[in-house]
């Protein structure tokens, strides 16, 4: 990573921060080095600099993305079904631009090995927060995923005591696997 000192933190910071934001609006289409770095307010050559090609910023966004939500996981100390249903709320609806941001991410990481690697944490952050059974914790990771998604493109369910109820069904579900 180029830059160490604070100046580069915080443009490597708001350059990370940037393809949020045009990730949210465009896609991954529309994450250039340009488009970053006007969204940024920083020079072109700072994108280049910071970030040599597109993957590069792309996995950088991602990482940064991945342990903001695997830190808002771990941050749970005993994560009851109330504290898992406000975090995602927090998340999905407050946080909106991060999570399509990561999704778009996730999608990109299908065709780009790169990325593959670097989307892994989220699934395991969620089902070490779920815990239960190894088979369990998956299922319902994957189905808490799929509410994610949801909650996005539909905007339902729209209130914490609805993704409780919604978290409530995956997780009886989850626990009544042999």
């Amino acid at each position: 990573m180029a830059g160490g000192t604070a100046k580069g933190e915080a443009r490597r910071a708001a350059l990370l921060d940037a393809v949020v934001r045009v990730l949210e609006r465009g896609g991954p289409g529309a994450v250039t080095h340009r488009a970053v770095a006007a969204e940024a307010g920083v020079p072109l050559a700072a994108a280049t600099y910071y970030f040599a090609n597109i993957d590069d910023l792309l996995v950088s966004a991602l990482l940064k993305a991945t342990e903001e939500q695997v830190e808002a996981f771990a941050s749970l100390e005993t994560p009851g079904i109330g504290e898992v249903a406000r975090m995602l709320h927090n998340w999905t609806h407050h946080r909106r631009a991060a999570v399509i941001a990561q999704y778009e991410l996730l999608f990109l990481a299908m065709r780009r090995e790169t990325l593959r690697e670097a989307a892994e944490p989220w699934y395991r952050a969620i089902e070490n927060a779920i815990g239960g059974g190894e088979r369990g914790s998956r299922v319902a990771a994957l189905a808490i995923d799929g509410l994610v998604l949801r909650i996005l493109w539909s905007g339902e369910p729209s209130t914490v005591a609805g993704i409780e109820a919604a978290l409530g069904d995956i997780l009886e579900a989850s626990a009544a696997l042999p």
